[in-house]
């Protein structure tokens, strides 16, 4: 039950971060939608207006067309019937670029002439005997003058009569007009479908950092949880433990054989608790950045050996069969203490996750390039393959807390990991499984000669 409660926030993260997902999804499919059709709206406007300009320019064409002969017309009335007076008035009107020729043909008088260039493409008839010619390139210069990006064919013959002369599907848009529109619109789908997918993966990395920010701060408080109860209950047994060795000393029936044993492991458990309650205080200035190292240089295998002579009790207490195989004359620049500290931490790992009859405990020290590598080596449990990159976390521990019968506060394994880096070094857990032992290797620059 506590589990499935502590698993509750997570679950609800990442039922929002699935909501994000899909809402993202969907706002960009409708975004993409509405831009791809807005973009075929934009084009179909684009058309519809040339078609529009068509179908101004034909009217102004053909508007243009009708008033020279409205004008011609008006002024062939009133002017006197004379041959040379009408010649004259037409051959002015040649001067208008719309104008291309003219015929008057007079049967009853036996009176014809002409001006200009006689062409059936575009006529009119003014009167019985007097004939206008249009220019057939007047439409396309109209449209040069516009500036419009049309073309224009001549469609059959046309006197005006019935019909206009210029129609508006004698208009036709240039293909490159076309074609450019449609490669807008592609470029603008292409805009849109990159962008869209880019702001959707900012959006989808937001809700995972975000998933993952929530699952980090649940997985941390349950650690935390863990490691209070994981403190009560390391200060609960050695307390408990010291205060039954009292009592009994209190009682006066202890044997003098006796009493020498009770008052060493009375000790231990007051070092049990030195050692927890140090753990706390580093952990709390490496997480600050508050501790600061004194490195010197110092032969490694002389340190070592140092740190281990001191841990042979701790090593015959627990009926350990430990080895040891160090490389002499390895200098580097330790902090005596500090390395001491996850020397021992190691060890003891070691030795508490070890939990069958024969332990074994190697302790390696060897030249590695130029690293000085120190390797503890245990026959323990192992750790499964999915745990060893968690191990070194603060407050990490493997399994439950309130089913797990290791000691430990989560805080030995992340505090060699902080010492190991202040030393410029690196620390790595190599395991093949569970009941398959640990080797945890120490790698440290080497002093260079």
């Amino acid at each position: 039950m506590r589990k499935e409660h502590e698993n509750r926030p997570i679950r609800f993260a990442f039922l929002i971060f699935i909501v994000i997902v899909i809402f993202s999804v969907g706002q960009l499919t409708w975004w993409l939608i509405f831009q791809i059709n807005n973009n075929q709206v934009k084009k179909q406007l684009q058309l519809d207006k040339m078609n529009l300009e068509i179908q101004y320019l034909a009217h102004h064409i053909n508007r243009d067309f009708q008033s020279f002969i409205d004008i011609v017309s008006v002024k062939l009335s009133s002017e006197d019937e004379q041959k040379q007076s009408h010649e004259k008035f037409l051959s002015r009107l040649l001067e208008n670029p719309a104008i291309y020729g003219y015929l008057v043909n007079d049967s009853t008088r036996a009176v014809k002439y002409w001006g200009g260039v006689i062409d059936s493409t575009y006529y009119a008839r003014i009167n019985e005997r007097t004939w206008l010619f249009f220019d057939p390139h007047f439409p396309e210069k109209i449209i040069k003058t516009h500036k419009a990006r049309l073309r224009f064919t001549n469609s059959g013959f046309n006197s005006g009569a019935g019909k206009p002369w210029v129609s508006a599907s004698m208009f036709h848009i240039d293909p490159a007009v076309t074609e450019e529109l449609d490669r807008e619109a592609r470029r603008h789908i292409v805009m849109f479908v990159s962008e869209g997918v880019f702001f959707m993966l900012i959006i989808l990395f937001g809700a995972f950092l975000i998933y993952r920010t929530l699952q980090r701060s649940e997985d941390l408080k349950v650690r935390q949880r863990n490691f209070i109860q994981a403190v009560t209950h390391e200060f609960r047994t050695p307390l408990t433990s010291l205060r039954l060795y009292l009592e009994t000393l209190q009682s006066g029936k202890v044997i003098v054989e006796k009493t020498s044993e009770i008052h060493a492991r009375m000790l231990d458990d007051c070092d049990r608790l030195d050692l927890m309650i140090d753990n706390v205080l580093q952990a709390g200035l490496y997480e600050k950045g508050g501790y600061k190292l004194h490195l010197v240089n110092t032969d490694l295998a002389a340190d070592l050996n140092e740190y281990l002579d001191r841990l042979e009790s701790f090593f015959r207490r627990h009926n350990v069969q430990f080895l040891r195989d160090i490389q002499p004359n390895l200098i580097v620049r330790t902090d005596y203490p500090a390395l001491e500290r996850a020397v021992t931490a190691l060890v003891d790992n070691a030795i508490k996750y070890t939990t069958c009859e024969e332990k074994k405990i190697t302790v390696a020290l060897m030249k590695k390039g130029n690293k000085a590598e120190i390797a503890v080596i245990d026959n323990g449990s192992g750790i499964p393959l999915k745990e060893q990159e968690r191990i070194f976390d603060r407050f990490y521990r493997i399994g439950n807390e309130l089913t797990r019968t290791v000691k430990g506060t989560g805080l030995g394994l992340y505090l060699v990991k902080q010492i190991v880096q202040a030393h410029r070094g690196t620390v790595k857990v190599s395991s093949d499984g569970e009941n398959q032992g640990s080797v945890f290797t120490i790698n440290l620059p080497l002093v260079e000669s």
